[in-house]
């Protein structure tokens, strides 16, 4: 497996651990720095992001419960539970061919992008 891909996907593992473990920090961050840990936009214009409430909603999920404030956090939890599953696959393999690099990055780049899109035609429909 390539250097350069490896690397990759231990960032992208991390940064899947990250998320998973986010209601973690933001309770600590919100308790430590409560005017940094806010919404900005939130904060600016009184109306919420497309990302406001996942973090709540991650950590309500946490405790098995499933009354999500925005509608496409289970898309985002599943999206990461995968992500999770694949990484771990791919870093226990010693050798990969390597034309699944580019399937991965292609097909990451597309799902990263249906769900960006999800978070933005729910906050649309959502607006006032």
């Amino acid at each position: 497996m390539d250097k350069r891909y490896r690397i990759f996907n231990w960032t992208v593992f991390g940064f899947v651990c990250y998320m998973a473990a986010l209601p973690v920090f933001a309770r600590a961050m919100r308790f430590l720095l409560p005017q940094i840990w806010r919404c900005s936009y939130l904060r600016m214009t009184g109306q919420p992001c497309p990302f406001c409430g996942t973090t709540g909603d991650l950590a309500r999920l946490w405790h098995g419960n499933f009354d999500f404030r925005n509608p496409v956090t289970p898309l985002l939890a599943m999206f990461l539970l995968f992500e999770l599953v694949w990484r771990s696959v791919l870093l226990l393999r010693r050798r990969l061919p390597a034309r699944l690099m580019w399937w991965d990055l292609g097909a990451h780049i597309l799902l990263l992008s249906l769900l960006l899109g999800a978070y933005l035609c729910v906050w649309f429909a959502a607006r006032p």
